[in-house]
């Protein structure tokens, strides 16, 4: 089999591939961002609360998390009366996806909030500058620096996780490779794979490229 023949195979999954792990770092960003922000509240309850979600999905396999909404949303949904049994499956692989990433990325950004020094804040305000901009000028660009090492794991690590979504039928990388597999009997499986893994380890070589990006701006700035 022509290695030509194999990479545009696969390719055909890749537009799947990479909108899944585009939306679901997304969403998964929004979510860890917003347990990070319960969890740091004075309230118990929410607290309470962000503790409780972050506890069961760092327990629960991703692959699991998967399976989870793609038979339970439905289900869930059917009791308001909503009926979405064919909605697209890269919806349900964005949602499993999202809520297990998100509580990883809540610990990347809480541990990166609290190890930035408040007296920068404190400080800010005592020279005038009102508590927003302080925030957000001062405290939140120093938690983003020191959680992007963190971060870029955690992107890496979803690359690895969209693999996945087969299991739900969805039409990726790794689902063509499967196939394209099982229409030559096994006989290319080795070499269909070694391409697969290649093309994966591209993804990450461009993200960690981007990574630089950010790291060499963020110095300049420092500058």
């Amino acid at each position: 089999m022509k290695v030509s023949k194999v990479i545009v195979t696969l390719l055909n999954g890749l537009p799947e591939t990479l909108s899944l792990l585009i939306a679901s770092f997304f969403f998964a960003s929004l979510i860890g961002l917003g347990m990070a922000w319960l969890y740091l509240r004075k309230n118990p309850i929410l607290s309470a609360l962000a503790k409780f979600y972050l506890g069961i999905v760092r327990g629960t396999p991703p692959l699991l998390m998967l399976l989870l909404s793609y038979f339970g949303l439905p289900k869930l949904f059917t009791l308001v009366g909503i009926n979405i049994n064919d909605w697209a499956k890269i919806f349900f692989g964005i949602v499993g996806l999202s809520i297990g990433w998100g509580a990883y990325l809540e610990e990347a950004f809480r541990s990166a909030y609290l190890s930035v020094d408040k007296g920068q804040y404190e400080a800010a305000l005592s020279v005038g500058m009102d508590a927003k901009h302080a925030f957000f000028q001062i405290l939140m660009p120093q938690t983003f620096l020191i959680a992007l090492p963190n971060i870029e794991n955690l992107l890496i690590g979803l690359v690895k996780a969209t693999s996945l979504v087969y299991v739900m039928g969805m039409v990726d990388m790794y689902s063509e490779a499967t196939d394209l597999s099982n229409q030559n009997q096994g006989i290319y499986q080795l070499e269909i794979f070694i391409i697969l893994a290649l093309l994966y380890w591209l993804i990450v070589l461009l993200i960690e490229w981007v990574f630089r990006m950010f790291h060499r701006y963020y110095r300049y700035v420092e500058i």
